[in-house]
């Protein structure tokens, strides 16, 4: 076809149209490029499927699963604030969740989208952050297999690592450091918004002193990945997924309550009542890592966010350390990740 036939001139246009733009949107600072399959990962949810779902999965991980139907419809019956949510709603699950693919960029495990393009290189800079202080040698007691979507990142002739892991082994550690975690005997944890059940797993499989490890959810769909996920990895009977209408089955007694990015995402309300159930359970010591990096804050159903750090106070607790979650000041600028530790101990513990 000629160059200036009249059936060219659409395409002639749109072109103009599209240099006309890029340059006017570089003038101005921006710089507008097509996202290739890559780039994608970095702003859409998405997973790693190098490795296939295991046999049954994709049969049992769908949204219309009899026994998650069951769960929303208990838990939606429930007149407690912990089953009321301002963020972690169906419409935030349809548009922020792969069910089958629970490990993968997603709501439960933020890795692209919060590591940006230069994912790789960060991810090693948080491996050398957290390698610094594995004085449990957890690096050569956990390893991952990259099921269920999670992206891995090797390096050199070292096993693969993912966000998954790091964090665990990061947690795990803080924990030992400042109280004993891996010398208590017949170690007791509550892991409150324990998600898909990542901590239980790497926690039980670490810890040889571990007695009792009870995940509890106040969304009905994480209560069903947790215990898909803790029967998959065959986890000892130690480890318990106790539903939240089924509460008043916890234990009485635990060394220490977690709560990993989960506070954040629930309204003011919501956080009493799970403070509550810790409080009267006299728990010791008490570990929340928001995701806000400046203070403990709430997600308001408008939006708004509330602090709640004297809420914790008002229950016989201390705030005892708080720290960043990557310790090396010249790493942590590289990492740019600015999630903190807030332990906190009862005051008559």
């Amino acid at each position: 076809m000629p160059p200036n036939s009249p059936s060219s001139y659409p395409s002639m246009v749109r072109r103009w149209a599209t240099q006309r733009t890029k340059v006017a949107a570089a003038r101005a600072g921006f710089l507008i490029t097509r996202m290739n399959d890559e780039s994608r990962r970095y702003v859409e949810i998405t997973h790693n499927d190098d490795v296939p779902l295991p046999a049954g999965a994709e049969h049992e991980l769908r949204p219309d699963n009899p026994a998650l139907d069951e769960l929303e419809a208990a838990y939606d019956a429930l007149g407690v604030a912990a089953a009321a949510h301002t963020q972690w709603r169906q419409s935030f699950l349809k548009k922020n969740l792969s069910l089958a693919w629970f490990r993968g960029d997603n709501a439960y495990v933020w890795q692209f989208r919060q590591l940006g393009s230069s994912a790789r290189i960060r991810m090693y800079l948080a491996m050398l952050d957290v390698l610094e202080r594995d004085r449990l040698g957890l690096f050569a007691k956990l390893d991952e297999d990259g099921l269920f979507g999670a992206f891995t990142f090797t390096f050199g002739q070292r096993p693969p690592i993912s966000r998954d892991l790091l964090d665990s082994i990061n947690e795990i550690n803080y924990l030992d450091d400042q109280m004993g975690l891996a010398s208590i005997e017949g170690l007791r944890v509550l892991d409150i918004g324990a998600g898909y059940g990542r901590l239980a797993h790497r926690m039980s499989t670490a810890l040889p002193n571990l007695a009792a490890y009870d995940c509890i959810d106040g969304v009905a769909t994480s209560t069903f990945l947790c215990s898909y996920y803790t029967r998959f990895r065959e986890l000892p009977d130690a480890v318990r997924v106790v539903r939240l209408d089924e509460h008043e089955k916890l234990g009485e007694r635990y060394d220490v309550a977690v709560n990993i990015h989960s506070f954040s995402e629930c309204s003011h309300d919501a956080i009493r009542w799970w403070l509550d159930r810790i409080a009267e359970r006299d728990i010791p010591w008490l570990l929340i890592v928001p995701n806000t990096p400046d203070e403990l804050r709430s997600t308001e159903a408008d939006g708004s966010m509330e602090p709640f750090r004297q809420d914790v106070l008002d229950r016989g607790y201390e705030l005892v350390d708080d720290r960043p979650i990557h310790q090396s000041d010249e790493l942590r600028e590289l990492i740019d990740l600015h999630d903190r530790f807030y332990l906190f101990k009862r005051r008559d513990a």
